[in-house]
């Protein structure tokens, strides 16, 4: 249900939690559907692109929190350095293609409005809008599946309709801000 797209599809998952216990869905709405639901959530989360780093320092730091405070504080600097180096290394490497050949018949309605039909399902994109009926598009910012094979009919590059977000550039400034040494205390 967390990662559902549309409404129906949540309302689909819930149905079948509320069929095993009815308890659950009343604790899961008095959380509060827009604090875990990615279809009810009032602000984009950019669910795809988060990771939890605290739960990571706390892993790697285990042995590290006897140390004094200076040698603590030195050792997390250099494991950021180290962390912010190699994510450096891995983003300059990184050229993203989306989409790979899937079998969907593709009907433009205006050079905007196309009707996307995979298998039995039919969804309809909004390419101005950068909307499709799945729900992927507009959650995630990038081009889903379906929209994917409208632009390839209209033999249009996907680059245009994704967050800046994901571009290789805002990956590189993600970790252009150095991580500085602390100075030698005996200078």
């Amino acid at each position: 249900m967390t990662r559902s797209y549309t409404l129906d599809e949540f309302n689909e998952r819930m149905s079948k939690i509320e069929d095993i216990d009815t308890h659950v869905k009343a604790y899961l709405y008095d959380i509060g559907y827009h604090r875990w639901s990615r279809v009810h959530a009032t602000v984009n989360k950019t669910w795809t692109m988060t990771s939890n780093i605290a739960e990571s320092l706390i892993a790697v730091t285990k042995d590290a929190r006897e140390l004094p405070i200076v040698e603590l504080l030195e050792y997390m600097r250099t494991l950021l350095e180290r962390w912010t180096n190699e994510k450096l290394l891995k983003a300059n490497g990184t050229f993203i293609y989306l989409g790979k050949k899937i079998q969907q018949r593709v009907r433009a309605s205006t050079d905007h409005i196309h009707t996307v039909i995979d298998g039995v399902k039919r969804y309809i994109v909004c390419l101005q809008n950068k909307r499709c009926s799945c729900g992927q598009f507009q959650l995630d910012e990038l081009p889903c599946a379906h929209t994917l094979a409208a632009l390839r009919h209209m033999n249009e590059s996907y680059e245009n309709y994704c967050s800046p977000f994901y571009t290789r550039d805002s990956l590189l400034h993600t970790y252009e801000i150095p991580v500085d040494p602390l100075p030698d205390k005996s200078k």
